[in-house]
């Protein structure tokens, strides 16, 4: 598993003057991810937690690993819609893919909402947890097979834009927690 750093020190690293990545590595520094790679790893792991929620009947739990998924999607949009995608729209001929998967960010926030409105109702999110996963498999699939193969063939720097991203899942994240403060503040 490749480590990733800090916009700040992979720049740091990359006035050292190393020609290549590889000589990145030969000097033992740590280097970001592709950015694919880590899109990658985040459909995975909701995908994981999703055959969890299947699987388990206690309520409770079930209501944790629905609020995981929504949390782990929306930080996941974000970093698209933010970095990704206006990279994507430069570099590929094929905008229409991106407006697609942007469109597919929008239907996955109203199942979202929809499921932490139920969970904040006690009420079942099994339909609507369903629902949603359809959405990103079919997301998942398009990313997958159409515009990540697009990216690395553009010569797009993906170690570069996956520094980025990075960086942005960390802000996404300190900003829903700041959100989930304030909102906790008010109730």
């Amino acid at each position: 598993m490749q480590i990733v750093i800090t916009e700040v020190a992979f720049l740091t690293i990359a006035h050292q003057n190393p020609a290549t990545l590889r000589d990145l590595l030969a000097a033992g520094k740590k280097v970001p991810a592709k950015a694919t790679t880590l899109l990658m790893q985040d459909h995975s792991a909701v995908k994981a937690m999703y055959r969890q929620y299947q699987a388990e009947s206690d309520g409770g739990t079930k209501s944790l690993l629905a609020r995981q998924i929504c949390t782990s999607l929306t930080v996941h949009a974000v970093v698209e819609e933010d970095v990704v995608y206006p990279e994507a729209s430069r570099t590929l001929e094929d905008d229409e893919m991106v407006m697609e998967a942007a469109d597919e960010h929008g239907e996955m926030k109203v199942q979202i909402a929809k499921i932490v409105g139920g969970i904040a109702a006690d009420k079942s999110t099994t339909r609507d947890m369903t629902k949603l996963m359809r959405i990103v498999e079919h997301h998942v699939e398009g990313e997958e097979c159409e515009m990540f193969p697009d990216l690395r063939q553009s010569g797009l720097d993906l170690y570069e834009l996956g520094s980025q991203v990075a960086a942005s899942r960390v802000e996404a994240l300190l900003e829903l927690r700041r959100q989930a403060r304030a909102a906790a503040g008010q109730a």
